[in-house]
């Protein structure tokens, strides 16, 4: 082949390889985009994050705080059963233990304009499961002691419950004039 020949095909196919470079980079920046994706701006919305700022202050540090976690994560169906609509829902926010992250409570931030439905199958749900569930109202103010609040009485610590070892007994006294020494 001819030396010539061989450098223009070179430089043709060099040129091909630039404008299909060209022809990839997105109009942001200059960046390739590879996937037909876009970065969030923010994990939450405006009215979620004063939420979250306020509530955050409301437990002052008493429980951990997460968000925007899927209900699937939680609340799990028994075995041969399915979860059906609320396999897509998510919760707001979920108050969970310091120590064991135990989920405490449930949160959802209910939208301006709608109202709540009259049978709500996720705050069923975790009635029956004795999840505590708490729904307010999305807007841009919020107050802390209206927040804590609403979490003392939804989070009610439960009593000692002692185990049963399944082994000895001790006798309770109910009575002592029933003793005989």
């Amino acid at each position: 082949m001819n030396p010539v020949i061989g450098q223009i095909v070179a430089a043709l196919a060099g040129l091909g390889v630039v404008f299909l470079l060209l022809k990839r980079l997105g109009r942001r920046g200059g960046k390739l985009s590879k996937h037909p994706y876009q970065k969030q701006t923010a994990l939450f919305s405006a009215d979620e994050r004063a939420f979250y700022r306020t509530l955050k202050d409301a437990v002052a540090g008493e429980y951990e705080l997460f968000g925007k976690i899927r209900v699937i994560d939680i609340i799990v169906p028994k075995k041969g059963e399915a979860l059906g609509s609320l396999g897509g829902e998510r919760f707001d926010f979920v108050l969970c233990d310091k120590r064991t992250l135990a989920v405490v409570c449930a949160i959802q931030l209910r939208e301006k304009a709608r109202s709540a439905p009259e049978a709500d199958p996720l705050q069923t749900a975790c009635e029956n499961l004795g999840l505590p569930f708490l729904r307010f109202q999305a807007g841009a103010d919020y107050r802390a002691e209206e927040i804590r609040e609403k979490l003392r009485k939804a989070v009610v610590k439960e009593p000692l419950r002692l185990q049963d070892a399944g082994g000895r007994k001790e006798p309770r006294i109910s009575n002592i004039d029933d003793m005989q020494f």
